[in-house]
């Protein structure tokens, strides 16, 4: 009989140091990695235990798992090709968000311990990594081989996929709340919910859209595509949605890129500051229902007004195509901003944010002179003026 292969896992520790230790800095990015591999391993389930106590986050889901040979090859192979290797979609047609192989050792970043738990077709495979001890098997010159510890004891109540449990996290847990972790992970995946069966929850929590968090404080949205559950969610909108890709047709197929996604704006800046301490300030870009980039608005320097009222989701999946180079820089928390892909989408997006300044601008004077007609002392004020200054009474901007 064969001997089983031994657990290795080769990396240098510049790799480690760089994509590992340094990759994030905190544990809902690193969780939204191990949540999209996840996704790629066809789970419906995922569940984020925080024990603050024992300062451990355990995170299970009911995927396919991986084989003994399957952790060697992909899970302990930095830089492993999944798409080149497993194919362009998973067995049950998602088109998977992992591209470099590199996300797993975000781990590292969080925790010092990683104990990983996975099965397949009855086989079992149980081992534990430490960074302390990686640093050292690698402290060398080159690339040296880990062998990581295997795991003689099995959890029995997991019988299906893979559970990691992260311990001894130097960066303390106590200031983090269930409904805060939600809320972050939640602005970084679209495909979150029963609607794309894939259910994530927090402590026993489902993550929902509404998650997010600041739906309540949009004025304002413009959409591109379907975007009729968001607006929904949207309880105090001044006017409806506008919908745009209609308008912009001519210009997406120009550029060779589709949009779908929304921008809104919200009532007062200090809305989009909020108690996490994220700035909301900022339109977000995602490809394949995962956020690719947190930011894209700074990039245009924008010094009007309006764009501290912004907030958007947008995605395009030309940025991510098989066939094509990965646009993705190492963090994976940004894009390359001078791939041609991502320069079509800033035209497109700066357009749109030319257009929206306008029409911000309009119905803030508009809606802002209604509400203000309906306070008695004004409303008499404006009834006193002479005729040739209502007109301009009127066109103040009120909302200011």
């Amino acid at each position: 009989m064969t001997a089983p292969r031994k657990l290795v896992m080769t990396i240098s520790l510049n790799a480690l140091e760089h994509l590992g230790i340094n990759l994030y800095s905190n544990i809902p990015a690193v969780l939204s990695e191990i949540v999209a591999n996840a996704w790629d391993a066809d789970a419906k389930k995922v569940s984020v235990t925080i024990d603050k106590t024992a300062e451990t986050i355990i995170i299970e889901d009911d995927g396919t798992g991986m084989g003994r040979d399957a952790v060697i090859d992909r899970f302990l192979t930095v830089g492993y090709k999944r798409r080149d290797e497993l194919g362009e979609a998973t067995p049950s047609g998602r088109k998977p968000m992992g591209r470099k192989g590199i996300g797993k050792l975000s781990i590292f970043s969080i925790a010092r311990v990683a104990e990983v738990y996975t099965t397949v077709s009855g086989e079992r495979t149980a081992f534990r990594m430490d960074r302390e001890v990686i640093r050292k098997a690698i402290s060398g010159k080159g690339q040296v081989a880990y062998e990581p510890e295997e795991l003689p004891n099995w959890p029995s109540d997991l019988k299906k996929g893979t559970r990691i449990v992260l311990s001894k996290i130097p960066r303390s847990l106590s200031g983090m709340t269930v409904e805060g972790l939600k809320r972050r992970v939640a602005r970084r995946f679209s495909i979150i919910g029963p609607k794309y069966d894939f259910v994530v929850s927090v402590n026993g929590t489902a993550i929902g859209p509404e998650d997010r968090a600041y739906h309540n404080a949009l004025q304002y949205i413009w959409t591109y595509g379907d975007q009729e559950e968001l607006v929904k969610l949207c309880k105090h909108l001044d006017r409806p949605g506008e919908a745009r890709l209609l308008k912009i047709a001519n210009e997406l197929t120009k550029h060779h890129i589709s949009l779908s996604g929304w921008i809104g704006t919200v009532f007062k800046p200090d809305q989009l500051k909020d108690e996490d301490g994220d700035n909301l300030n900022r339109l977000a870009v995602f490809m394949r229902g995962k956020m690719a980039q947190e930011d894209m608005l700074d990039d245009f320097g924008q010094k009007e007004i309006y764009a501290d009222y912004i907030i958007g989701e947008l995605h395009c999946e030309q940025l991510d195509v098989d066939d094509q180079g990965d646009i993705a820089t190492s963090s994976r928390q940004s894009l390359k901003e001078d791939d041609p892909r991502f320069e079509a989408l800033r035209k497109v997006v700066l357009s749109e944010l030319r257009y929206i300044a306008g029409k911000w601008s309009d119905w803030r004077r508009t809606d802002g002179a209604k509400v203000a007609a309906t306070v008695p002392a004004v409303s008499a004020w404006l009834g006193n003026l002479k005729r040739r200054y209502e007109k301009k009474g009127r066109t103040m901007d009120w909302a200011a």
